[in-house]
């Protein structure tokens, strides 16, 4: 038989990412060439606890079929992360994703074509290049320093590709370099954004995860106009193999992410919501 794979099926069968996975879960190994969390940091007295509390009190609504939006009080536990983070935002605005890297996959779903050009970080991660080719995305990336992208670089991407459907950037800790965009380049990236009319992607799952200094606020807090699509996951700050994260958008956008998500998977893990809501409400 010969197989008539779409274009979006990569020609190698090498797999990056599964190699860095399958070597990084073995005991001995401490790698550095993936963001995974030290597994002895997951409180897992406290992920039994709130879970046999779940199968006591809604056992039987967390194992049913939800919607794909997302749990609510899972919502509302985000609502109130994100405030502390300076972004007020409602319930109507977050949609539930199953990890990060579906979220991205939705977005490029929803808005690349093939052809248009996505503006990235020199380097970036992996996986959302992967995704973004996958639908034929021509890839533009701007160089940067110990400050993050390079504005007047990024300003130039954006001139010169008037097809640019949005800029994807890793703010905070980004990976694969591990720096943090100053604040006054995340301002500069909005005005650029804004005057260019293009979306920003901003993807933050390590923000949370600081070790010294102060926070900036998310470039999502500097949004006037409902451009940036915030993502964000709890794979870095509780446990990856939960797999869930969430997506902070306009509320007219976050319904076409809900029917996109819907086709894709019907709904992130019902019962791992249900957890994670719980956990939310009794631990810090």
């Amino acid at each position: 038989m010969t197989y008539q794979f779409s274009d979006r099926v990569p020609e190698s069968d090498e797999d990056p990412v599964g190699n860095i996975l399958k070597v990084a879960g073995s005991p001995d190994i401490i790698s550095f060439a993936g963001g995974l969390p030290a597994p002895e940091l997951f409180p897992l007295a406290e992920l039994k606890r709130v879970t046999d509390e779940v199968y006591d009190k809604s056992g039987r609504q967390a194992l049913q079929y939800s919607t794909a939006i997302g749990y609510p009080q899972l919502r509302e536990q985000i609502v109130k992360r994100m405030a502390h983070q300076g972004v007020k935002t409602t319930i109507d605005n977050i949609m539930i994703s199953t990890g990060s890297q579906q979220s991205i996959d939705l977005t490029a779903k929803m808005f690349v074509n093939p052809g248009d050009t996505v503006i990235v970080e020199k380097p970036t991660y992996l996986c959302a290049l992967d995704v973004f080719c996958s639908y034929g995305a021509h890839i533009v990336g701007v160089d940067m320093d110990e400050n993050g992208m390079k504005i007047d670089q990024l300003e130039k991407a954006v001139a010169e590709n008037p097809n640019t459907k949005f800029i994807y950037t890793i703010p905070n800790f980004q990976n694969p370099t591990g720096r943090t965009m100053s604040a006054d380049r995340r301002e500069r990236m909005i005005e650029i954004a804004d005057n260019y009319d293009i979306m920003i992607v901003e993807d933050d799952p390590y923000g949370a995860i600081r070790f010294s200094g102060n926070d900036i606020e998310p470039i999502k807090f500097y949004d006037d106009h409902e451009r940036v699509v915030y993502l964000s996951t709890f794979s870095k700050i509780l446990a990856p193999g939960l797999r869930l994260g969430w997506i902070v958008a306009e509320k007219s956008l976050i319904k076409k992410f809900t029917l996109m998500k819907q086709s894709a998977d019907v709904h992130s893990d019902n019962l791992t919501q249900h957890i994670v809501a719980k956990f939310m409400s009794e631990y810090d």
